[in-house]
């Protein structure tokens, strides 16, 4: 069977496609808190199982999730479709977990509607298509009678919309998964490789002052007051970081690292108190060249050089969390074979790229190269009436379907 024979079978399997993206955006995996996991879990497993996979649940244990504050279970899906030997062996990621729906719908967030040739619903596009177009590509490939030489791994994961520890980091760190490759399905429109994402680090400053009435505000110390230098003075910084680029593919405008300071700022107790805490957050993105623990040292360096010149200042730092960044090299065998693969679907050149938020790819990638590519857009992931294309959806399996026979070698 020819390739253009497999393209009719995945454009037979149209229907299917939809029903099964619709059927995932239906369970409303929200989170946080993370609810309805074990109900998708379950799904996703026989629906693997349809396609011909083995598959099992893995749960996270309450140990763990305790450690990690969580209440709800957590539990990671992993199906196996055994090759006839010789190949090398590819892990396709899909996380399952979305985050709340918020307001501005005109739909419902968890119908699955289809209209003008878009399913909507909450995680279309983020990213409950894509793992419905990976398991359409594999169940094609079968459908179409290639025999693949290798195994392809795939593996559903919760909790990357909140920092994907119960769910990828789980299964990389416990031997879970392990293959010569992976590819998370993240969107990144269908003609586009996203070889690496930037890292964050989160922080909390709190500045402590000393209380007093207003009207004799000499006889405080203004905790406010020691906090707004100390944000005047990371302009500094700031302006040091614009300074640092990298050589990574990333999009034009995010191509330096970043600090936005004061997503959340909390001070003061009452109008005519002098306030004796203030609380600010840090979010600082990390490009790929960055370290985290470097980036948090730097800050560290900075808070003790501007409490030197202001013995009064007193300065706490606390981290709330650290995401490392990403990068795969684009001469890695995965790269080639998706960009071959892109160009023999969309008659277009694949264009390398990188994304500006984090994601779960920087697990696989401490155990494998890795990359992201999906149907659907960024631009549409947490907005209200997110959609993914249909068109969008049959072009991804055909991506992903070639990736494998490419990546793992076939017999007819």
């Amino acid at each position: 069977m020819s390739m253009e024979d497999l393209f009719k079978v995945i454009d037979s399997m149209r229907h299917e496609l939809i029903d099964l993206t619709r059927e995932f955006i239906q369970v409303p995996t929200v989170n946080p808190p993370g609810e309805r996991y074990e109900e998708m879990a379950e799904v996703m497993a026989k629906r693997l199982s349809e396609a011909g996979f083995s598959t099992r649940l893995v749960r996270v244990p309450d140990e763990r999730l305790r450690e990690l504050g969580l209440e709800l279970p957590r539990v990671n899906v992993i199906g196996v479709l055994k090759g006839s030997g010789g190949g090398r062996s590819l892990c396709y990621n899909g996380h399952y977990d979305v985050v709340p729906p918020g307001g501005g719908w005109s739909v419902d967030p968890f119908g699955g509607v289809v209209r003008d040739g878009r399913i909507y619903g909450r995680g279309a596009a983020d990213m409950k298509g894509a793992n419905a177009a990976m398991i359409v590509a594999v169940k094609a490939l079968k459908e179409a009678g290639f025999r693949l030489r290798g195994d392809v791994v795939y593996v559903a994961t919760p909790d990357e919309e909140t920092g994907g520890h119960a769910g990828a980091e789980y299964v990389v760190k416990e031997g879970l998964v392990r293959a010569d490759a992976c590819v998370v399905g993240e969107p990144t429109e269908v003609d586009k490789i996203a070889v690496a994402h930037k890292g964050v680090v989160w922080l909390e400053l709190t500045t402590y002052g000393k209380a007093a009435h207003a009207s004799l505000p000499h006889r405080g110390i203004n905790a406010v007051e020691k906090m707004a230098k100390v944000i005047v003075s990371l302009e500094k910084l700031k302006a040091e970081l614009a300074k640092r680029e990298t050589k990574v593919p990333m999009p034009e405008d995010s191509r330096t690292p970043t600090m936005m300071v004061g997503g959340v700022i909390h001070g003061g107790v009452k109008i005519n108190v002098v306030p004796d805490r203030c609380v600010v957050t840090i979010d600082r993105r990390l490009i790929p060249e960055e370290d985290a623990e470097q980036v948090i040292s730097e800050i560290r360096g900075f808070i003790e050089e501007l409490k030197r010149e202001d013995p009064e200042l007193r300065v706490d730092l606390r981290v709330l969390e650290v995401a490392s960044p990403a990068y795969t090299r684009e001469d890695e065998e995965i790269v080639k074979v998706v960009r071959e693969s892109i160009k023999r679907v969309t008659g277009r050149d694949a264009v390398i790229t990188g994304l500006t938020g984090f994601t779960d790819m920087r697990f696989f990638n401490q155990v494998m190269p890795t990359i992201l590519y999906g149907p659907g857009s960024m631009s549409q992931a947490h907005v209200a009436d997110e959609h993914v294309a249909v068109e969008d959806l049959i072009v991804g399996a055909k991506v992903y379907a070639l990736t494998v026979l490419g990546f793992l070698g076939y017999k007819k």
